[in-house]
């Protein structure tokens, strides 16, 4: 979910399949910049163990805790380290209009 907010509004590109499929919205996205590429080797480990834990059943506790690191990493890139940053700037703000 927090990758399709990455796209951009409907009606303009990627096509259907990239926009359903989270592989190729992975793929379109690290191509057009919109994750940072030192996640890349990392995702593509994920949308293979994440396919073979749905359609397989083969998901390995290792693979499993290779999913929540990847999970981990993009939401605090996508959400958290932004939020760190407006806030910082906010702080820095208020102290230079106070002086």
């Amino acid at each position: 979910m927090a990758t399709k907010a990455l796209l951009p509004p409907e009606g303009e590109p990627p096509v259907a399949k990239i926009r359903r499929s989270l592989g190729f919205r992975l793929e379109w996205l690290f191509q057009n910049g919109r994750l940072p590429t030192d996640l890349q080797e990392l995702a593509d480990c994920i949308k293979e163990d994440g396919n073979d834990g749905a359609h397989d059943g083969t998901l390995t506790k290792n693979e499993a805790l290779d999913l929540r690191d990847f999970t981990y990493s993009l939401l605090e890139r996508l959400y958290t380290a932004p939020k760190r940053l407006e806030l910082a700037a906010s702080r820095r703000k208020e102290r230079r209009s106070a002086e």
